[in-house]
């Protein structure tokens, strides 16, 4: 291992090695880069810079990330000047397994390895460079620019920062680069923050700073010269002005907000959902505005043409890409979590290792009242959060399964309605418990919360197979034998006393936590009224739950008598209590469940009947875009009706299979598939003859196929005996009707009456 001579003594202000400063302002970068850390071990070992008690310090970390930490704490505690040079020599051998690291070794390359003597505006902004790099935003660029108007960047430095696609690699660039200036650069860089972003500046106290400024006059063929160069960048790199454009055609504000799915837009605008996925979840921050700002870049990056993203942008309907209330309290809430641990993580060093012993994954000891630590905080979160998805994803969720946290990812994995890469990289994340790993769950998790929680609960379809598309709700509905109540006898329940509370210390959110409850204990009697109601007027918050939770054990509230979801949800408010946890927006998502459950009480035929489409597919090279629900259902003529939007890319012909699922006293629970059809392979023409004869009504004959649905007259039995007779396959296709629609858009009304379905036209097609 080479040399390591002590530092000499300065009386003045810390010397701080060119490398070694570099290293450690960009650490997060390199832990975040350094994921296979082979290579570099190798490049290392091979010139002797590590001893094999450093190898063996390194491989006891438990996680790539913890890997890479000691690596660079071994670097910076053990090393000369000359030995960092030697393993930036190592990194940039290996840039090639780094890809993440090209950028920052080619600035490096610019940069000479000299020493420098850091100013207190440099300790400053050294001291800061964690808060800028995750804060500065869409502020980066203008305060680039106004450095490089003063000539502290160069236009090569420009282009460099302009061209990294996410801010913080960018606000992290122009930071490093200001520190490697010197103190000039540093104060120029406060002034430019000072004249962009006031508020920033002034919650980082930096205005002393930009009054002792020495300015220093700017040649005027110089300055003519930058603005003219400036205007030409602004000219070639429309982004910012593109993305101003796409937040206002939104409806989206600068600021923390989480109120859109912006990987549906990215879809929406043309890209593959797995790309935009995968670089929204590679570093991005979670809010509305940083994720569009990113997308915005991928666009660019892959077609440079603003206007087409532009004019997409425009066609696209910001309802359909927005957030339920409920999806956007869940990520209010997540963000919290978030804060968290970036709080943990800056107050004491790698303080979230300790979880490896993973014991809180697989138990439930986070929720139990007592200590309520930052760390024990985060996980009641994200358990809540989980319990929240079964309540979204299941038909019947389990509640507190054996398994802990990581036994209800197993079983949203098992529901298929759930990302299954998405939950395999949470439970990778919580398993590995770094602060890094867990980060980076806090992300992936919000992309799951996104993609469950639409504003506009329309049908999600699958990617074409030969035209046929299969379709599936994006909420899960259940049909049980639950009929409602009368909005009057909600009104009387909720406006019945709600307890004071007798503790005089009682905190705002505890007396809002016992209202809840007690609101939830008066509308569950409703659902199964008792001949005494309950005096909750001096009772406990133990005592309310406790009865609460003998209530839904009841037979009144299984799985067939009422909605499990709601069920499940409402014990998670018995679960989680805000008030131990310190979670107004805890409390916030658990008055959510309160109104749903007053809208899920009331009277309506969704709560026994239920149309479920299956597929539909295309007759011809038209594709299909969406699918959503019009008006419906409702319960008219003895029947129960429900109007579907179909559009296409071209006036074209298609197949609809559905069934429908009821629940009536004397049958229970069962599904409706009639008229069925059935789809013949090798049926030669005489076969077709005979199916008039046998009372078949032929749909679509294409491609040596023939679907054809059972006619009144006719019968299953005769089409199977139709199919015997002439040496042909059949195969049944449930309930189908044939839509051949006179444009791009079209509108069909589906029936339940009679035990059977019927589709007629609703606007703009024909239905057979």
């Amino acid at each position: 291992m080479s040399s390591s001579p002590e530092r000499p003594h300065s009386s003045g202000p810390e010397e701080k090695p060119a490398v070694k400063a570099r290293l450690l302002s960009s650490q997060m970068l390199l832990v975040d880069a350094l994921y296979n850390l082979g290579p570099l071990l190798d490049c290392v070992i091979s010139v002797g810079l590590l001893s094999r008690e450093n190898c063996y310090e390194i491989e006891a970390e438990r996680t790539p990330p913890n890997k890479a930490r000691k690596l660079l704490e071994i670097v910076d505690a053990q090393m000369d000047e000359n030995g960092a040079s030697t393993f930036m020599e190592c990194l940039r051998k290996c840039k090639r397994y780094y890809p993440r690291l090209r950028t920052w070794l080619t600035e490096e390359d610019q940069s000479q390895t000299t020493v420098v003597q850091q100013s207190p505006t440099e300790r400053h902004l050294q001291a800061l460079f964690s808060v800028l790099s995750s804060r500065l935003g869409c502020s980066v660029i203008p305060v680039s620019y106004d450095l490089f108007s003063k000539g502290i960047l160069t236009q090569l430095e420009m282009e460099t920062i302009e061209a990294i696609l996410i801010p913080t690699q960018q606000a992290k660039t122009l930071l490093s680069i200001c520190l490697k200036k010197g103190e000039k650069a540093c104060k120029s860089f406060y002034t430019a923050l000072q004249n962009e972003d006031k508020q920033l500046a002034e919650e980082l106290n930096v205005k002393g700073l930009v009054e002792d400024l020495n300015k220093e006059p700017e040649g005027n063929s110089v300055q003519i010269a930058v603005e003219e160069t400036r205007g030409q960048l602004r000219a070639a790199l429309p982004l910012s002005g593109g993305l101003q454009q796409v937040m206002a055609q939104l409806g989206l504000t600068v600021g923390d907000e989480i109120r859109f799915n912006v990987c549906e837009v990215g879809v929406a605008v043309g890209l593959p959902r797995r790309t935009v996925r995968e670089y929204l979840l590679e570093g991005v921050a979670i809010e509305d505005s940083a994720q569009l700002e990113a997308l915005v870049s991928l666009y660019m990056e892959k077609t440079q043409d603003a206007g087409r993203l532009l004019s997409r942008v425009a066609e696209l309907s910001p309802q359909w890409v927005q957030l339920s209330e409920r999806g956007c309290l869940l990520l209010r809430l997540l963000q919290k979590a978030e804060t968290l641990l970036r709080s943990g993580i800056h107050s004491h060093l790698h303080g979230w290792d300790h979880l490896h012993d993973q014991d809180h994954l697989r138990s439930w000891d986070h929720l139990c009242p007592g200590d309520c630590t930052d760390q024990r905080t985060v996980w009641a979160i994200f358990s809540f959060l989980v319990w929240d998805c079964m309540a979204e994803v299941l038909e019947e969720p389990e509640a507190k399964p054996s398994g802990g946290i990581l036994g209800m990812i197993e079983q949203l994995s098992a529901s298929g309605r759930v990302e299954a890469a998405l939950l395999r990289e949470v439970e990778q994340c919580w398993t590995e418990g770094d602060a890094e790993s867990l980060l980076q769950s806090v992300r992936v998790l919000a992309q799951v919360l996104r993609d469950l929680h639409p504003l506009q609960e329309g049908l999600q379809l699958s990617s074409s197979v030969e035209g046929l598309f299969s379709c599936r709700p994006s909420r899960l509905h259940r049909v049980t034998s639950f009929q409602g109540v009368s909005a009057r006898v909600i009104r009387k329940a909720l406006s019945s006393m709600v307890p004071s509370i007798s503790d005089q210390d009682a905190t705002p959110l505890a007396r809002q936590y016992v209202e809840a409850c007690v609101r939830i204990a008066r509308l569950l009697e409703v659902v199964q009224p008792t001949r005494t109601t309950i005096d909750f007027s001096d009772a406990s918050i133990a005592t309310v739950t406790q009865h609460v939770r003998l209530v839904l054990s009841n037979a009144a509230f299984n799985s067939e008598a009422f909605d499990a979801g709601v069920r499940h949800r409402l014990l998670s408010v018995l679960e989680f209590n805000p008030a131990q946890l310190g979670l107004g927006s805890l409390m916030q998502l658990h008055q959510e469940t309160l109104s749903e459950l007053q809208s899920y009480l009331q009277l309506g035929e969704q709560h026994n009947f239920q149309f479920i489409l299956e597929s539909v597919r295309i007759i011809g090279p038209a594709k299909l875009f969406s699918v959503n629900r019009v008006h419906g259902p409702v319960a008219i003529d003895n029947g129960v009706e429900e109007v579907l939007r179909f559009i296409t890319s071209e006036p074209t012909s298609f197949l609809v299979r559905l069934h429908c699922l009821c629940y009536e006293e004397e049958r229970g629970r069962f599904k409706v598939c009639a008229p069925r059809c059935a789809c013949m392979y090798l049926l030669k023409a005489e076969g077709l003859r005979d199916m008039q004869w046998c009372g078949g009504n032929v749909l679509v004959e294409v491609g040596g196929k023939v679907w054809v649905r059972e006619g009144e007259s006719g019968s299953w039995d005769e089409l199977q005996a139709l199919a015997q007779r002439h040496s042909a396959q059949l195969r049944d296709e449930g309930c189908c009707f044939k839509v051949k629609t006179d444009g791009l858009e079209c509108e069909v009304k589906f029936i339940y009456r009679s035990g059977r379905l019927w589709a007629v036209p609703h606007r703009d097609c024909d239905v057979d």
